[in-house]
């Protein structure tokens, strides 16, 4: 009698199907206890009205998406993958992806795909990629620049909605600041880093408004070399003689994927795992400030036997008095260092905010340098290089 009616109601449930498309909401509870009490029926129920059972898998648990995607329901799987992926389960979610993303439709491919770029999923998405399975979209340009790839593999119509510039010769300086700087990255993850640091700094300008404009990020692929698994990251600048540099540009922000930051040269080199805190960090060090952690041995050498203010936040005490109220300072092993503050500042722990004074000391070495700030064009001629400078209407050569 059980069997008969269980035969029975499953009847009456696919006529209702077929004939009452308002049936479909009644249909939901009734085909969630056969999926998850018998599968048999349950998908039996699929094949014939697979259109009214693909409404439910956002209703249904995961034990019931499990036995339906074991019976080859790629839409549960699909399911269950999207819930794994937005609970950063990524292992489970792979299980549920990996086998059925062949039988996932075009829409369904694209989703999980950017959800996998989202997480910063790039060895599943080399995976699909390298096998040929990525479809065409915004998660294979992301993995196109992630890869290095050169511009020119890059769609312009991708770079327009991401903000993003291919080369050089679309930005330029603006007259509305003190200080123009050039962003540019080599890979995926550092546009939307130095995006974020650019929306930041535009809420709170440091140390006023006015003082610096940046560009739309840069994309110049691998054409730098950089690398920062020694360390401190560096990038082979020998090739900027091969590139053309937009002019009216003081310095340069350069992204990497990884290595310690530091500023040289008009040059800061960053990657796009470190905070906004550090690139403001960095950022004073274009205007000359020294950091307050004890300097490089090389540099001790020659900069803490100097006499007097020799940055913003830096005195060196050899036969001369340091400014009333100012502190020693851990920077030079001589013991003659002095700092402005006796208070930790973003010089010395780059997670701690600007101060006030410092913020002050920021916009007095802007209007009244001790010492000119380095331009990376100056830098370039210290190498011996000589790259085109451009303008919309001429071009020249940089020279010393």
């Amino acid at each position: 009698m059980k069997t008969q009616a269980k035969v029975s109601f499953t009847a009456i449930l696919l006529l209702s199907l077929v004939f009452v498309s308002s049936s479909v909401s009644r249909f939901i509870p009734a085909y969630a206890y056969y999926a998850n009490t018998t599968p048999s029926q349950a998908t039996a129920i699929y094949y014939l009205a697979p259109s009214a059972v693909n409404l439910q898998h956002l209703v249904l648990r995961n034990s019931q998406l499990r036995q339906l995607a074991r019976l080859n329901d790629s839409n549960a799987a699909y399911q269950l993958a999207l819930r794994f992926l937005q609970q950063h389960d990524y292992t489970a979610a792979k299980l549920w992806w990996q086998p059925y993303f062949a039988k996932f439709t075009s829409a369904q491919q694209q989703t999980l795909a950017e959800q996998l770029v989202r997480a910063n999923q790039w060895l599943d998405i080399s995976y699909l990629g390298k096998a040929g399975k990525l479809p065409d979209g915004d998660a294979k340009q992301a993995w196109l620049l992630q890869q290095q790839m050169p511009p020119a593999q890059i769609d312009p119509a991708y770079a327009q909605q991401q903000q993003l510039a291919l080369s050089t010769s679309s930005v330029q300086a603006s007259s509305q600041c003190q200080f123009n700087v050039l962003m540019m990255t080599d890979h995926y993850k550092g546009i939307d880093t130095l995006k974020q640091y650019k929306q930041q700094y535009s809420k709170a300008p440091e140390p006023a408004k006015g003082s610096f404009c940046f560009t739309e990020v840069v994309y110049v692929a691998d054409k730098f070399s950089c690398d920062g698994n020694d360390g401190a990251l560096e990038c082979n600048w020998q090739n900027a003689a091969e590139y053309s540099w937009p002019e009216g540009f003081d310095f340069i922000v350069m992204m990497s994927k990884q290595g310690a930051a530091n500023v040289l040269g008009g040059i800061m080199h960053i990657n796009s795992s470190q905070s906004y805190a550090v690139f403001l960090h960095e950022l004073m060090h274009f205007n000359g400030f020294e950091d307050e952690y004890v300097l490089a041995e090389q540099k001790q050498q020659w900069l803490c036997n100097q006499q007097g203010l020799v940055a913003p936040n830096l005195f060196i005490a050899n036969e001369v008095s340091p400014p009333k109220g100012w502190q020693k300072s851990i920077a030079c092993s001589n013991k003659k260092a002095y700092k402005p503050s006796p208070n930790w500042s973003i010089m010395q722990y780059q997670t701690m905010s600007l101060s006030e004074q410092y913020r002050e000391l920021w916009q007095k070495q802007i209007n009244q340098p001790l010492t000119k700030p380095i331009r990376f064009s100056e830098y370039f001629a210290f190498l011996g290089l000589k790259p085109v400078f451009t303008t919309a209407s001429k071009e020249h050569k940089f020279s010393d």
